[in-house]
């Protein structure tokens, strides 16, 4: 079931408290208080496009989220780019994020797109400052329709056709004070980085290509 709502705090949180069937969908017009990982704050004005998803467990599935964005924007966008484990880039900036939530049973998915909203944060960017329009109904069913295909691939094939658009790859990457060169994603969705003679996995960390 599709819910559309004119204003609550967060699509994620609205969802766990009443609804948990698998598929089922809010979608709202603005959030009071959106979040992304690590308790940050997701600004959600009107315009842009901003819903959550009741999935299946899927050990993959912020990946499987941006390749379904990605696939998406595609036909309408070029220079898109995704950043592990949950940003979609446009031309070099962010355009919008990916929250995945676990809840025992089952996952909540959410999505912010920046589409016609200002964003405030510098580095970030909408759609139709680069005159780019797209309608939240046709951008819903578009998501679920690629979202479905892509859960059928195999764990490989789901790191395959990420990678293709990760901007990290074979780049210089920084994270709590260190620094290395990211080789590849591994198949339980870690980034593999090359640092201090080494390899290491990565699994949560925040990782930036510049130094902070």
């Amino acid at each position: 079931m599709i819910h559309i709502v004119d204003n609550l705090t967060s699509t994620n949180a609205w969802l766990s408290k009443y609804n948990s069937e698998i598929d089922d969908v809010v979608l709202a017009i603005e959030q009071a208080q959106g979040r992304g990982r690590r308790g940050n704050t997701w600004e959600s004005q009107k315009g842009g496009f901003y819903a959550s998803m009741v999935s299946s467990k899927h050990e993959l599935l912020p990946f499987i989220v941006g390749i379904s964005i990605i696939k998406v924007l595609e036909p309408h966008c070029r220079d898109l780019n995704l950043k592990w484990p949950n940003d979609i880039i446009f031309k070099g900036k962010k355009l919008g994020g990916i929250l995945c939530e676990d809840f025992g049973t089952y996952s909540i998915i959410g999505v912010g797109i920046n589409l016609e909203n200002k964003p405030p944060l510098e580095g970030t960017t909408n759609l139709s400052s680069h005159g780019i329009d797209f309608d939240k109904s046709v951008f819903l069913a578009s998501f679920l329709f690629h979202f479905d295909r892509i859960s059928s691939l195999s764990s490989k094939e789901i790191i395959e056709e990420f990678t293709k658009f990760d901007c990290l790859i074979d780049n210089e990457v920084f994270w709590d004070g260190n620094s290395g060169i990211v080789k590849s994603i591994d198949l339980d969705g870690s980034l593999v980085v090359q640092s201090k003679g080494q390899k290491i996995n990565l699994y949560s960390e925040e990782v930036h290509l510049e130094r902070h």
